[in-house]
C-alpha cells in the first residue's frame, strides 16, 4: 500500500486555474495522470488536439462546458460524467461560464492506438450515490455505462461520516483511490483532500471521518500476466 500525499509543490495556480497533478507511476502505467482542478468562472482551456488517449472528466461541484471543433456543446456537472476516446484525433475546448467548478480529469493510455474518436456522457439524475460505489466506466467488453479502450474500471461514492466501505477489487487489478474532499481512514492512515492511495490488490476497508467524495480506479498493470 502506497500513500501519495497532497504536496504544495504539485499545485499549479494561475489566474482562475488551480491544478494538482497526481502521477500514479509505472506500476499503474495505463493510468497516466490524475488532475484535481478548481476552476473559477470564466476559466477557459483553449481548443486543442487530443490523440490516442482516454480522457475521463468528473465534476463533484459546479459545472463546466465542453465544446468540440464542430461547435457541439455539452454541459458537465455531478450529474453528467464524460469520457472522450480520442482515437485518431479530436479537438475540443473546456470553459466555466456559469459556476466555479471542482473536477477530476484523468488521462488513460488506450490498449491500442488509433480508432474512431468518440465522446460519451453518463447522465444520472440523482448525482453521486451515498455510501456505495457506482461503476462509471470500464473496458469495452464490460457492462459499465462509459466505455474505455483499456483494462480500467472507474467508480465513485460519497461516503458519509462514520460510514465504512470496502475499496473495489477485481482479480488481476490494482486500485488507485483518490480523495476529492473530506477525510477517510484506511488502516492507520488518514487521507485528506488531494491524497491518494495505490497498490491495493485485495479488499481494504475505508472509514469516513468526515463526509468524503472518493473516486477509485481499478487498473490492470501492463506487466500483469
Amino acid at each position: 500500500m502506497n500513500i501519495v500525499r497532497a504536496n504544495p509543490e504539485q499545485l499549479f495556480e494561475y489566474g482562475p486555474f488551480t491544478v494538482r497533478r497526481q502521477r500514479p507511476g509505472a506500476a499503474l502505467s495505463p493510468l497516466l495522470s490524475v488532475d484535481l482542478m478548481s476552476l473559477k468562472v470564466d476559466a477557459r482551456i483553449p481548443m486543442q488536439q487530443h490523440q490516442n488517449e482516454e480522457v475521463f472528466t468528473y465534476l463533484w461541484r459546479g459545472s463546466m462546458q465542453h465544446q468540440d471543433s464542430n461547435g457541439e456543446r455539452t454541459q458537465l456537472s455531478a450529474k453528467r460524467v464524460m469520457v472522450v476516446n480520442a482515437g485518431d484525433g479530436v479537438q475540443y475546448e473546456e470553459s466555466v461560464p456559469l459556476y466555479d467548478a471542482e473536477l477530476l480529469q484523468a488521462v488513460i493510455r488506450p490498449s491500442q492506438p488509433g480508432g474512431e474518436a468518440m465522446t460519451q456522457v453518463l447522465e444520472r439524475d440523482l448525482g453521486i450515490m451515498t455510501n456505495g460505489w457506482t461503476e462509471l466506466a470500464g473496458p469495452e467488453e464490460s457492462d459499465a455505462p462509459l466505455e474505455l479502450r483499456q483494462d480500467v474500471y472507474i467508480y465513485d461514492t460519497l461516503l458519509a461520516r462514520n460510514h465504512t466501505l470496502d475499496v473495489p477489487s477485481l482479480p488481476g487489478f490494482v486500485a488507485y483511490l483518490t480523495v476529492l474532499e473530506g477525510i477517510v481512514c484506511v488502516g492507520d492512515q488518514r487521507l485528506r483532500r488531494g491524497d491518494a492511495l495505490s497498490g491495493l490488490d485485495t479488499r481494504v476497508e475505508i472509514v469516513s471521518e468526515r463526509d468524503a467524495n472518493l473516486v477509485c480506479f481499478l487498473v490492470k498493470p501492463d506487466n500483469f500476466v
